[in-house]
């Protein structure tokens, strides 16, 4: 029997469960929906901000990628993401800061959070717990609280849909709610579709696992929206999956990975590429992507490209995410490898702290 076909065999490897983390996305969604709904924004709300900055590494940090993503061609003020310890220069006051740390303590982000507020701008804290918490109560500042226990990565949804929707209740963005439900009954379908229980001959994204197998996946998106998505697949590739990849977008990969792929076409026939691939794609882009796909497609193992689906931005990009979310999962069992614990990165925070 197939590995991922076995459920037993399933749940001897993913020993902390985040198979499960990831077939429960649906009801993550809707309890962090539930849990903006109930936040008080007033201390921010009727602010007219001359920018907003998201905070945030890793698993948090890709909460404003995303969100970035989604409003930046319907804002007319400036987005700017920071996954570092510094606060650019220009954000100061009469910006609104986003600050976003599941464990509440990224020291990263505690850092540029104190920035911000040593500039007198306006700060949402999303965490779970921790410093951060702490320096948004000692500082009056507005905390949306979420549930502990997860790996970062795996609390994606309650990361990202709590100050998604926060923008729109302070007016910044309007999210239409057709929108938010499009998403949630798409989710909710592919959660369907994606769980243990479906066979993997019916399951595309065990499909997608047994396609890479023990080789290295790269993913390409489009500029914009995909570009985020295909950022996190590398990402859970790495973190789940402990797997090398890489990402690239389209059309700036065509100005030089594209040349690329002349050398090592023994190395990359050991390469999985993975495409992300809309239904109304610009005429130029397609063009690029058919193209680029022919030049290359002799030099890597397989192409897979995967069907973005839905109608509204943010079905699209959660929907995609999920499917990636889930395969690189899968990927992991499939190599009999536990995708919950991060070893070197705890590793890396252990020896980090000694400086403290």
């Amino acid at each position: 029997m197939n590995i991922l076909d076995d459920p037993a065999r399933i749940k001897e490897i993913d020993k902390e469960g985040m198979l499960e983390v990831e077939e429960n996305f649906y009801l993550q969604l809707v309890e962090a929906k539930k849990i903006v709904q109930k936040t008080d924004l007033e201390k921010i709300k009727g602010g007219k901000f001359s920018g907003i900055a998201f905070l945030g590494m890793g698993g948090s940090g890709f909460a404003g990628d995303i969100i970035k993503a989604l409003i930046k061609d319907d804002i007319d003020i400036p987005v700017e993401i920071v996954k570092g310890y510094r606060l650019p220069s220009f954000v100061k006051s009469g910006w609104l800061v986003v600050a976003v740390s599941y464990s509440g303590n990224t020291e990263e982000t505690i850092s540029a959070a104190n920035q911000a507020l040593d500039r007198g701008c306006e700060i949402l804290m999303v965490c779970s717990g921790g410093k951060l918490e702490n320096i948004a109560r000692s500082n009056n500042k507005t905390i949306i609280k979420i549930p502990s226990g997860l790996q970062p990565r795996g609390a994606i949804g309650y990361l990202f849909f709590p100050p998604y929707i926060a923008l729109d209740r302070l007016d910044i963005i309007k999210i239409p709610s057709r929108d938010i439900e499009e998403a949630l009954d798409l989710i909710k379908e592919k959660a369907g579709l994606y769980n243990r229980e479906v066979s993997s001959d019916k399951n595309f994204a065990k499909n997608i696992a047994l396609k890479i197998s023990d080789n290295l996946p790269i993913v390409y998106g489009t500029e914009g929206l995909l570009s985020a998505v295909a950022y996190r697949l590398k990402c859970e590739f790495n973190e789940n999956s402990k797997t090398p990849c890489w990402w690239n977008e389209f059309p700036e990969l065509n100005h030089n990975e594209t040349v690329g792929w002349e050398r090592l076409k023994e190395t990359t026939r050991k390469f999985t590429l993975l495409v992300f691939r809309e239904k109304n794609e610009k005429i130029r882009i397609k063009k690029r992507i058919v193209v680029t796909l022919n030049l290359i497609r002799e030099n890597v193992s397989e192409v897979i490209e995967i069907p973005v689906e839905g109608k509204s931005k943010l079905a699209k990009a959660l929907s995609t995410m999920y499917l990636g979310d889930i395969a690189s999962v899968y990927l992991a069992i499939l190599a009999g490898i536990d995708p919950s614990p991060v070893e070197k990165i705890q590793s890396l925070k252990a020896e980090l702290a000694k400086l403290n």
